[in-house]
């Protein structure tokens, strides 16, 4: 998909920029797991509650999107921008 002036269009999540540095999304990710656990230690426990599904399962998705994160930042050449300086001003644009 294209953008009106050609440029390809890219979806970019509203972000502070310290988070997409690899280590700080990689706590992040790590803080989610931890948030997980809790709640489906209880599930497999046998406390079977709504809660503990949406918030055990949605904190495992938080801890994919946030080890996406880190692993595309960590895959990056040394001395390359973690994000092009468009997508940060179109980053920036949003939070406006």
């Amino acid at each position: 998909m294209k953008e009106h002036d050609g440029t390809p269009f890219r979806l970019v999540l509203p972000l502070p920029a310290f988070v997409l540095n690899p280590i700080t999304a990689m706590v992040i990710a790590v803080v989610h797991v931890y948030l997980a656990a809790g709640h489906l230690f209880k599930l497999i426990g046998g406390d079977v509650q709504w809660t503990h599904i949406w918030k055990g399962f949605g904190a495992l998705a938080g801890a994919y999107v946030f080890a996406a994160l880190a692993s595309r930042g960590f895959a990056q050449h040394k001395g390359e921008r973690l994000v092009s300086k468009g997508a940060m001003r179109t980053t920036m644009e949003v939070l406006k």
